[in-house]
């Protein structure tokens, strides 16, 4: 028992000790950028030795997908947690734009970090990339995707291409939030999630559809 316990322990401080270096690092790439920022100074700001982080990460490129790979594990799991609930596709997908609004607002500098991902680190990590992050992102579009064809299917939208329509929703939560960053963070970005949702329900719903989600609020 005390051997188990020894080794929950344990396992619990190493978990610890990873998330205070991806925390670190997460507020360095985006102050600073990919390039600029160093391991040294991401050790100084997790209060670690430089060696430690080596423990946790191959390198400053490990520790960069990483960070990013472990905020969209969350917002991902949130969502997917949320949509298998009972509701309408229309509800549901309004519920998804909400989460996702509201992670971003609570987690700007993972939003800044995705933003800086530099052209040439894309070119010459493609096939990490496309396996660590570019899955990710598109297991987000699949969920979306099925919710709205799920709409189409009820004929609560016009049939259009589901997946460009998921793409379009993403593109419509990309925008808000590069604005609301652009404008200091002034006001509350999740207070945009009726917007948001209303610009991308209004366009693709079909009038009568439209007309009673409006009624129902």
């Amino acid at each position: 028992m005390l051997r188990a316990d020894s080794i929950f322990y344990k396992k619990k401080k190493q978990r610890d000790f990873a998330a205070q270096i991806l925390q670190a690092a997460e507020k360095l790439f985006a102050k600073k950028g990919f390039y600029p920022t160093t391991i040294d100074e991401i050790a100084k700001e997790a209060k670690s030795a430089k060696g430690t982080i080596y423990l946790y990460f191959n390198n400053k490129e490990d520790l960069f997908f990483s960070v990013i790979e472990t905020k969209l594990d969350i917002l991902l799991n949130k969502i997917q947690e949320a949509v298998e609930k009972p509701g309408s596709a229309s509800q549901r997908i309004k519920t998804a734009i909400s989460i996702h609004l509201k992670f971003l607002e609570e987690n700007k500098n993972f939003f800044k970090v995705m933003q800086s991902f530099p052209e040439g680190l894309k070119k010459k990590l493609e096939r990490k990339l496309k396996g660590r992050v570019v899955e990710k992102q598109s297991r987000y579009i699949e969920i979306l995707d099925r919710l709205i064809q799920e709409a189409i299917d009820r004929k609560e939208i016009k049939a259009l291409d589901s997946k460009k329509l998921a793409v379009i929703l993403m593109g419509i939560v990309h925008s808000l939030t590069v604005y609301w960053i652009s404008q200091r963070e002034k006001k509350s970005l999740s207070s945009d999630k009726s917007l948001a949702w209303q610009v991308f329900w209004e366009g693709v719903s079909k009038e009568e559809i439209w007309l009673k989600e409006e009624e129902n609020g």
